[in-house]
Order: C-alpha cells, then structure tokens, then sequence
C-alpha cells in the first residue's frame, strides 16, 4: 500500500503512527502532508517522508489518504479513510455529522458503528468497519512498557477540552494553582491546541511553581505516568480510563460510576483524594467502562484498519462521493491549489 497520513494538528502523530508501523512491516510506504497553522512540520521524525506541496501529493499518488481529523481534501488521490481523533468523542450530542468526505469510517466500537452504519446504508457511498482506535496500540504499548518511577508524590494529569461550555480551565484554575503550589503532588497539563491562548499561558505559568506542561507529542507518555487524571468533557478521559486508572472530572455532561465528578471549584482536592485511593467498586466500574467503550484492547487496531483499507481497495472501490464544491474550494483555497479545477 502507498498510504498518506493528512494532518492538521499535532495530536495526529501520536494516533497515525502505530498504523505507520503496520504499513511498512508490510512493506508498504508511508508520507505525511502537514496542513494549517496548528501543525509543527519539525515534528516529523527522520526516517518519516514529508510531502511539502500538493504538487508532491498528485505525484505521490497515495491508494489511501488517512485522517484522524474532520476533513481531506476531496482532490487528493485515493481512498479516503477516516481514524478519528478521539473515542467516540461526540459533545454536540445526536448523530455523527457525515458530511459525504469519506469512503471509509473505521471505528472504535459499537458505538460510533451505530451512529454511521444507519447512515452507510441510507447514502450508499462509505463503508462502515469497526476495526478499534489505532491510537491505543501505542497507548498500550507504552503502558505496559514504560518503567515505573517509584515516585513517592502522586502524579496528576489536567487535560481540557477547548469548547468554552464544556471545558473546566477557567473555573478550575485557581484551584488547580493553589494545589500546585501547596500539596505535594506532581501535576502534569496539556489543553487542547484550539484552547484560547490566554488559558495556555496562565497554565504555562503555574511550571514556576513545579508543575509540567505538556505538549501534544508528550501526551501519551505522560498518560502513561500518570496516576490519576482531572478532566471535563474531553475523549481523552476516556484513553485514560482504558488504562484503568481513575479520572475526576468537572461537570461532566454525562458522568459515569467510573468517574469522580464534581460540580465545584473547592470541590476538587477532596475528588482526588477520593480517586488516589479508589475502592474496589470504583476499580470495578472503571474496568466495566472500558469494555463499553471499545472491545478492541489487543493492541491490533492498526492491523485491522489496514486490512479493512486494503479489502475496499481490492474490491474495486470507486469514488461515489458528493461532489462537496464548496468545502473542496475551501480547501483549495487554503492549500494554494487551483490545478485542474475543472471536473474536481
């Protein structure tokens, strides 16, 4: 397979490249197109090829383009394969907003494979395979073999979705400082890249005081250190509880057993406490929810998502797709690419 990973964010790294893996131990290739103001091209590797120009891409001509986020250009070659940038990550509620981009949907679990394959059904141009996140092939790699630290402190992780009515950074702030710079704690941050820059630098601040900020690319390891994890409305609570360790979150919109959730600011050292020392009803819950979410927690996301991949392209698949002007024009107007225009 001649595959592209399209990206727009740097939390794409750390999802696509355990399906990099499976591509070449295959012997397929792999390139990646960086796209937007809100990717760091240096964080490419240098064993990994990037693609610097659309150009380069119509060259390349890649037989899938996969997409952890929302959109592709519609004018690149080749199968378009979504992968998602989080587990079943819907805040706005109701159905998945199929907006005719993909030929492929593979999904995490029964979940999102009920909110698309009505849909598949009804459009008749995508193909629905829940084949499980990629991404945890690499989270649970990393967990299982990271070195314990033996640290003496507890080690938390605040993360926050940047939807100003689902995320806790402001009103957990002052809290979160003073516990940064009175308990004995190690306190680990990363907000979402789409977070007001503001917020990023208050919480910047607080590593004068000793805790950490973490930047996408460290996001995974620092999951991985972490004992427990204070949070929202993010999906990426939901990667932590697969690691069976306890979350407290804020005002979640939809709490679970497996979740310490609060309602108050002067709430929150109380809930961690409570979650540093989990009952055996909580662990319970906690192993229970991960089962909900996904049953793929063998490590084979990626090789079931290259399979699913290949399978469609040795069907014969053909591009049924709407033709979506608009976005595309959008894109094309982004990407600097007006070449063939006509019949795109």
């Amino acid at each position: 397979m001649r595959a592209l990973f399209y990206v727009e964010h740097n939390y794409a790294f750390s999802i696509l490249r355990p399906l990099q893996q499976e591509i070449r131990a295959r012997g397929g290739k792999v390139a990646w197109f960086c796209a937007g103001d809100e990717i760091s091209p240096s964080l490419i590797a240098q064993d990994e090829r990037q693609l610097a120009s659309v150009d380069q891409v119509i060259s390349y001509a890649p037989e899938a383009v996969f997409v952890p986020g929302d959109r592709v250009p519609g004018f690149f070659p080749g199968l378009k394969v979504q992968v998602f940038h989080g587990i079943n990550e819907d805040k706005r509620g109701g159905a998945y907003p199929e907006r005719g981009l993909f030929d492929l949907y593979c999904t995490e679990g029964p979940g999102r494979t009920a909110m698309l394959a009505p849909l598949a059904a009804q459009k008749g141009y995508f193909k629905v395979e829940e084949t499980g996140w990629i991404k945890l092939d690499a989270l649970l790699q990393s967990a299982s073999s990271r070195d314990s630290r033996n640290l003496s402190e507890p080690q938390i992780l605040y993360a926050s979705t940047f939807t100003p009515r689902l995320s806790s950074a402001d009103a957990l702030y002052e809290e979160i400082g003073r516990l940064v710079k009175e308990k004995s704690w190690r306190w680990m941050i990363t907000l979402h890249p789409k977070m007001s820059p503001k917020t990023i630098e208050k919480y910047r601040q607080l590593e004068h005081f000793g805790a950490r900020y973490i930047d996408s690319a460290g996001v995974l390891n620092a999951m991985c250190d972490a004992d427990i994890m204070v949070c929202d409305n993010s999906s990426i609570l939901q990667e932590f509880l697969l690691l069976n360790k306890p979350v407290v979150t804020y005002r979640n919109r939809d709490p679970q057993p497996c979740m310490v959730n609060i309602s108050d600011a002067h709430q929150l050292e109380a809930a961690i406490e409570k979650a540093l020392a989990p009952g055996p009803e909580m662990r319970s819950a906690i192993e229970h929810y991960g089962a909900s979410i996904t049953p793929f927690l063998d490590g084979k996301s990626s090789a079931r998502v290259y399979a699913a991949a290949q399978e469609l392209l040795a069907s014969g698949w053909q591009d049924k797709k709407p033709k979506n002007i608009w976005r595309n024009l959008k894109m094309r107007r982004q990407l600097a690419y007006y070449k063939d225009l006509i019949g795109n």
